[in-house]
């Protein structure tokens, strides 16, 4: 019951939201792991799509490269899983304008000792990248029109004329 309210709340609050407003939306492998990728892309993709006018940013799961979870073997299936979770999400997302992507791509050095969680360096590091990722989105080049230097219609009127008249012959 509680968690109906929370999502009705968030719902409500989403829908306020303008494109001055930016979204950060993060999963991690725990979510991808359980067998529900399929599901997890199909929410993402929903919830980018009923809220076009905010911008979103989607947070790709652990980090890339390598791409996997440092508290598992390489070659474990969570972590093929992430790997292929990520490159589904980028092609789904490339359709839409109010979206980014930011991709974590972290060193070992930035978990902890178990290596599954970001320890105070990979936070900074996170925060860091988002607040550039938000910079970006509202710092866009303003692309200024090509000057053109005004003609006087007048002298092209008067050229032209002059033109027309050395052509007509007695």
């Amino acid at each position: 019951m509680i968690v109906i309210v929370v999502v009705n709340t968030v719902k409500k609050y989403i829908e306020k939201l303008k494109i001055e407003d930016v979204i950060v939306v993060r999963g991690g492998s725990n979510d991808i792991g359980k067998n529900n990728s399929k599901e997890a892309l199909r929410h993402v993709f929903n919830f980018v799509k009923n809220n076009q006018t905010v911008n979103i940013m989607v947070m790709a799961a652990p980090p890339l490269p390598p791409a996997h979870r440092n508290d598992l073997l390489p070659s474990c299936c969570v972590n093929n899983e992430v790997v292929s979770f990520i490159r589904r999400l980028k092609k789904r997302m490339v359709i839409y304008n109010n979206v980014k992507i930011l991709d974590t791509d972290l060193e070992r050095e930035q978990f902890t000792k178990h290596g599954l969680h970001l320890n105070s360096s990979g936070k900074e590091c996170i925060a860091l990248k988002l607040a550039a990722v938000v910079r970006s989105i509202f710092n866009k080049e303003r692309v200024s029109p090509i000057c053109l230097q005004w003609r006087d219609d007048t002298k092209i009127f008067n050229e032209d004329r002059t033109n027309n008249d050395s052509c007509v012959t007695n």
